[in-house]
């Protein structure tokens, strides 16, 4: 019993003295004239969803965006800020996508 209310204790204690987190607002990132990841081929996307990786090898972190009808467009990165979001196209040249189905 004197263990376990010890244990509680000292896990009760380090719970207090952890910092508080706290999290910038989010922000809508443009890709030339739009925002990124809203609309592809001028039709709505279904639950975008944005990940980074440096798609091109240049050193600077791309921005790349899947749906829920599979399709993957990428937004490079330049020093100067975002340029236009683009389809993502595999070795063949041919749009990349991935069905759920």
């Amino acid at each position: 019993m004197f263990k376990t209310f010890l244990l509680g204790s000292c896990l009760a204690a380090a719970a207090v003295a952890l910092p508080a987190q706290s999290f910038d607002k989010p922000v809508r990132i443009k890709a030339g004239e739009t925002f990124a990841g809203h609309k592809l081929n001028n039709a709505d996307r279904l639950y975008p969803s944005p990940g980074m990786f440096d798609v091109d090898g240049d050193g600077l972190i791309d921005m790349v965006i899947g749906d829920l009808r599979g399709s993957l467009t990428w937004v490079k990165r330049t020093k100067d800020g975002w340029g236009e979001e683009a389809v993502l196209n595999a070795t063949d040249g041919k749009p990349l996508k991935f069905h759920n189905w």
